[in-house]
């Protein structure tokens, strides 16, 4: 089985440290390859969470400068999400090491966000980021990196994912790290213990649960009223 089950999810949940950002070094930005370059907005912080009651995904990435979209000098910059769901084969090409997911932006005209599901050659568009000053936020619905347990779309398992960031401008990059995909999704304090219950594996549902003590109530009130005759 792919995961335990909602409870056991839950449970999870509950122990996950809560909006650790992964820093990053300013003014690390280097050639693709190793030799010295500036270009590629410096990136200094990165935050991945779960959002939305466990079914999205949501990075807030810090840059040193304010950034300028749409990009009009030279080739517009990337900022690619490289994330590695376990349950897929890994690929590697270029400086990417051991990814199977890409929520790409590029800073274009519209730059929406894009989704590449790496081994499937599958795509997918989102909504584009939010960009105030230096702070760009990127948000997608966990079925689009990730198949659920019960095909809802609301337990997409996004805990089990690892991610990391690279910024690309020209022959100039900025990586998260050592750009492997080693950071984990973490999720809101105020959605701790807020998951939604999976139907037939976390018992009964409390939808069920308050319909029964209502019907419960109803039942009590009609016999009261006709022994009272």
């Amino acid at each position: 089985m792919r995961r335990a089950g909602a409870a056991r999810h839950a449970i999870l949940l509950a122990f996950v440290p809560l909006l650790v950002a992964a820093s990053d070094p300013a003014g690390d930005v280097a050639g693709c390859r190793g030799t010295p370059a500036t270009g590629a907005p410096d990136l200094v912080d990165a935050r991945g969470e779960i959002v939305e009651l466990g079914t999205s995904a949501r990075w807030t990435l810090t840059f040193a400068e304010p950034l300028i979209v749409p990009d009009a000098v030279g080739r517009p910059f990337r900022v690619d999400i490289a994330i590695r769901d376990p349950d897929v084969p890994p690929v590697s090409f270029a400086y990417y090491r051991g990814v199977n997911r890409l929520v790409r932006v590029d800073a274009t005209v519209e730059h929406p966000t894009e989704i590449y599901l790496l081994p499937e050659r599958g795509t997918n568009v989102f909504n584009p980021p939010i960009i105030e000053g230096a702070t760009m936020t990127i948000q997608v619905p966990g079925r689009t990196l990730s198949a659920d347990e019960d095909l809802t779309g609301t337990s997409p398992g996004l805990e089990a994912l690892g991610w990391t960031v690279i910024v690309r401008d020209g022959r100039t990059c900025d990586f998260l790290g050592d750009g492997r995909p080693t950071e984990r999704l973490t999720v809101r304090a105020d959605e701790v213990g807020n998951t939604r219950a999976s139907p037939d594996r976390s018992g009964v549902s409390m939808w069920w649960i308050v319909a029964g003590v209502a019907l419960a109530f109803m039942g009590i009130g009609t016999y009261v009223r006709r022994r009272a005759r």
